[in-house]
C-alpha cells in the first residue's frame, strides 16, 4: 500500500515538473546579444532582461524620435505620455517586443499576477544596484509601504534622467512602465508588423525629383498632450 502511494506521489511530482517546464517560453531571437551588459543578478535569465531593456529603448525611439534616434528624447516623451495616460502601446509594440514579453511572462516568479513582483530576488537585486540612491530610496519606500504604483514611480522620472546612465534603473522602467502594461492589450486584434521600423535603403540609381522646398522643422513632442 505504501509503495502504491509513493508511486502516485512520484507521478504527480513528475507531472507538475513537466507542466512547469512547458510554461517556460524561450525567446527565439536575441537581437542585442552583442551590446553591453545591463544587469548582473545571476538570475539565469539576465540575458532576457538585457534584451527587454534594449527592445524597450528601440521601440520608444522608433515611436517618439524615429528621425534622429535620440534615446533621451524618446525616454522623456514616453514618460511624459505615460504620466498623462496617453501612451499608445498598440502603435508601439513590435513582434519582437511581444516575443520578449511572452518570454518574460513565463518567468512566473517575476510577476505577482499582472504586476512586477518586487519581492522577487532578481528585482530586488536590480534595485539594490541602482546608481541613483534618491530614486532607489523612493522606490524602496513605495515597496515597503505596499504603495507601489506606476504613476507614482513615473512622476520623478519626468525631471530625472538617471535612466540614461543607469541600466539597472532603466531595466525597472522597462519592466514597470512598459512590459507590465502589455496585459491590457488584446493582441488578437493587432497587426504588430506595422510598428516595425521601416528600413529604406538608398537607391543610388534613382534620379532625385526636384520639388518646392518644404519646412522640415522638427517638433519636439516631449511634454505635449499627444503621442
Amino acid at each position: 500500500m505504501n509503495t502504491r502511494i509513493f508511486k502516485i506521489v512520484l507521478v504527480l511530482i513528475i507531472t507538475l515538473n513537466v507542466s512547469c517546464k512547458k510554461t517556460e517560453v524561450k525567446l527565439a531571437e536575441y537581437k542585442y546579444e552583442s551590446l553591453p551588459e545591463t544587469i548582473t543578478c545571476n538570475s539565469g535569465y539576465d540575458n532576457l532582461l538585457k534584451e527587454a531593456l534594449y527592445t524597450f529603448e528601440e521601440d520608444i525611439v522608433n515611436k517618439y524620435d524615429s528621425k534622429n534616434k535620440n534615446k533621451l528624447r524618446a525616454y522623456r516623451a514616453y514618460i511624459s505620455n505615460f504620466i498623462s495616460n496617453r501612451i499608445a502601446l498598440e502603435e508601439t509594440i513590435t513582434p519582437h517586443s511581444k516575443a520578449v514579453y511572452d518570454a518574460l511572462k513565463s518567468k512566473q516568479d517575476l510577476w505577482d499576477n499582472n504586476q512586477l513582483n518586487y519581492n522577487n530576488t532578481v528585482v530586488k537585486c536590480i534595485i539594490d544596484n541602482m546608481k541613483d540612491k534618491d530614486l532607489q530610496q523612493t522606490l524602496n519606500a513605495l515597496i515597503s509601504t505596499n504603495s507601489m504604483d506606476s504613476q507614482i514611480f513615473a512622476a520623478p522620472l519626468r525631471s530625472n534622467t538617471s535612466y540614461s546612465r543607469d541600466t539597472n534603473l532603466a531595466t525597472i522602467v522597462a519592466l514597470e512602465l512598459y512590459f507590465s502594461k502589455f496585459n491590457t492589450i488584446d493582441f488578437t486584434t493587432l497587426d504588430l508588423t506595422v510598428n516595425q521600423p521601416k528600413d529604406q535603403p538608398v537607391d543610388f540609381n534613382k534620379r532625385p525629383i526636384t520639388a518646392p522646398a518644404k519646412s522640415t522643422k522638427e517638433v519636439d513632442h516631449t511634454g505635449h498632450d499627444h503621442d
